[in-house]
């Protein structure tokens, strides 16, 4: 090879050499510690979320300044001072003082002092088993059960008013358990109008009230719970009268007889002629 060739062969291999090591200096300048002994990179912070802000400090509490109370802004200023409550006072009334004596309130006599006497209230009538509302007169001999009964379901005046004070009740036996009981219900000092009951205190028990069918010449027939009048024989047959509510007010009387169990019927008459007396036989 002659000597210009060589001379240009070196010169392209000292430019070879050259580019080599500026391409490996780079490299070599670069981190080599092991990637697991690397340490952890923070990840990326998003450009749109704002970062957290921290919570506004409280101020420090010496530097605070209390706000006004409402109550305490509405007093004068010249207002007296409340003392302070002790806590186990609160909600408590003040005791009173007490008077002269011990500490309970008890004079040195050992009887206890009151300010204000005691409120007198209505004395209140003593109840007693022996002292029963007084009868009249006209109800003596009458059964408690059948005054109970005649009190509570009728309407009937008062049998010691004194249009009934002179009507004495009717009380007749009509069996060794049946026992027929009348008592005034209306009328004048004249003549009255009874309610009559049937006391049994047999198998059959209780007080029955009686009702009877007598003939009218306004109704025709017709049902009454009063007997104007009425009467028992001695073999304890009732006999009494029902006038009639028409114009005229004629009188028509029956008579029944106590069968064993019930009054049943044995006559009954019609006034033919009203207030002659004269009686017409419709019954049997």
């Amino acid at each position: 090879m002659s000597a210009p060739r060589r001379s240009l062969a070196r010169s392209l291999a000292a430019m070879t050499l050259s580019v080599l090591l500026g391409s490996v200096a780079p490299l070599a300048a670069q981190d080599t510690t092991p990637r697991a002994d690397r340490p952890a990179e923070a990840p990326p912070q998003s450009e749109t979320a704002p970062p957290p802000e921290a919570p506004a400090a409280r101020p420090d509490s010496a530097d605070e300044t209390p706000l006004p109370d409402a109550a305490a802004a509405a007093a004068p200023a010249d207002a007296p001072e409340t003392p302070p409550v002790r806590p186990d006072e609160a909600g408590q009334a003040p005791a009173a003082e007490a008077p002269a004596g011990d500490a309970a309130g008890v004079p040195p006599s050992g009887e206890p002092q009151s300010k204000d006497p005691p409120a007198e209230g209505p004395t209140a009538r003593p109840e007693t088993a022996d002292d029963p509302s007084p009868l009249p007169a006209s109800l003596a001999g009458v059964p408690e059960p059948v005054i109970a009964l005649h009190v509570s379901t009728t309407f009937c005046e008062d049998p010691s008013g004194p249009a009934l004070a002179d009507h004495a009740a009717l009380v007749t036996p009509l069996g060794p358990t049946a026992v027929l009981v009348g008592i005034p219900c209306t009328g004048d000092s004249a003549r009255a109008a009874f309610r009559l009951y049937v006391l049994e205190t047999g198998e059959i028990g209780g007080v029955h009230a009686q009702f009877f069918a007598l003939p009218s010449k306004t109704l025709g027939w017709t049902g009454t719970e009063v007997l104007w009048q009425p009467s028992t024989d001695a073999e304890g047959r009732l006999t009494g009268t029902l006038y009639d509510p028409g114009e005229g007010r004629c009188a028509s009387r029956g008579r029944w007889r106590w069968n064993g169990y019930a009054l049943a019927m044995e006559m009954a008459e019609l006034e033919a002629s009203c207030g002659t007396g004269d009686w017409r036989t419709v019954y049997p």
